[in-house]
């Protein structure tokens, strides 16, 4: 019993090896930067990557071993390969995989495949766009990429947008022309767009890409809100300039009515002084008139200054008359005297 059991022991070890050691790792992904298509002469980097750590990777050209990354460098399961002074021999399609340093040397499945193009071999085609302007978030845009006369058929289109690493758009169409379309555009649309044709096989010639043509794509709601933005703050301004217009306005009628007032204040007063004095210039005839007679005392201590001084005395009677009988009273009931030292 001891023996059978053993011998199944070591069956279902040896195929639990088995299945660790034939355990797939995960597909890798490859990128090109920063763009797949390439002018003559151009340099590109090719990326590896994977979130299996302690690996090494290789990159390959259809079959061929184009390069390996054995150096210790790629803990994070990154790896990059330079390729520099591109010519036409380096178009093709590209994958990398990559496998363990550690046993078990488990190969990991090959990345999807990158077309690399180096363009600049084929006559340059043009690209049109249906509309003409500004184009409004939500439309649809056609843009037509021709390739010239003399140039081959039977090839494949490709859009290409500034900032992209890859043809946002590949199209196969039998002819010298082909539409590509952008359904229900958006902001993140708007951009300059080109385009490329080139053989799908071996040498892989592309041809120099077209003019560039800008999109601007506009967002009505984002507009609307910039305008009512725009109108609310020259609302804002209109109204405060009005409000401080409309202050400076009141302070000066305001500053004018009180000097006005002031103006017509002075003027009465000075009507009332006016109106004293004749007041007081009619009554002075009462003040000018003086008593015929002065007693010896005043006359003794009037002799004693040193000045000359005039004297007057009131007359009681002119002033108890009054106003009519001083008018018709002689001029010679006032008596003036002086006396001298």
């Amino acid at each position: 019993m001891i023996l059978p059991f053993l011998a199944l022991f070591c069956v279902g070890l040896c195929a639990g090896q088995g299945y660790i050691r034939d355990e797939p790792l995960p597909r890798p992904s490859i990128h090109a930067w920063p763009s797949s298509v390439v002018p003559t002469h151009g340099n590109v980097t090719l990326r590896c990557s994977t979130p299996t750590r302690g690996v090494n990777f290789v990159l390959r050209r259809g079959r061929i071993t184009v390069a390996s990354s054995l150096s210790p460098e790629s803990p994070k399961g990154l790896a990059e390969f330079h390729l520099t002074d591109l010519q036409n021999s380096h178009s093709g399609e590209y994958t990398c995989d990559y496998y363990r340093r550690k046993r078990p040397n488990v190969r990991s499945p090959p990345s999807d495949v990158l077309l690399l193009l180096v363009t600049g071999y084929l006559p340059k085609p043009s690209l049109q766009a249906h509309q003409r302007g500004n184009v409004t978030a939500g439309q649809n845009v056609i843009l037509q990429c021709q390739q010239p006369r003399h140039g081959i058929e039977s090839n494949v289109f490709a859009l290409l947008k500034k900032g992209t690493s890859t043809p946002i758009k590949i199209q196969s169409l039998e002819g010298q022309k082909t539409d590509f379309y952008l359904h229900n555009v958006t902001v993140c649309d708007t951009g300059d767009y080109s385009c490329v044709y080139y053989q799908t096989r071996a040498p892989f010639w592309a041809s120099e890409p077209s003019d560039p043509l800008a999109i601007w794509v506009t967002d009505e709601t984002e507009s609307s809100k910039r305008k009512r933005k725009t109108l609310g703050t020259t609302a804002i301004i209109l109204t405060v300039t009005c409000t401080v217009i409309s202050l400076l306005a009141a302070f000066l009628i305001g500053r004018n009515t009180l000097s006005r007032a002031a103006l017509s204040k002075m003027t009465k007063s000075s009507h009332s002084s006016k109106k004293a004095e004749d007041v007081v210039t009619d009554a002075s005839p009462a003040t000018k008139s003086y008593s015929p007679a002065l007693d010896k005392g005043s006359q003794v201590s009037r002799a004693g200054e040193p000045y000359e001084v005039m004297y007057a005395e009131l007359d009681t009677k002119a002033l108890s008359e009054g106003i009519s009988s001083r008018v018709k009273q002689p001029l010679e009931a006032c008596v003036y005297s002086a006396l001298k030292t």
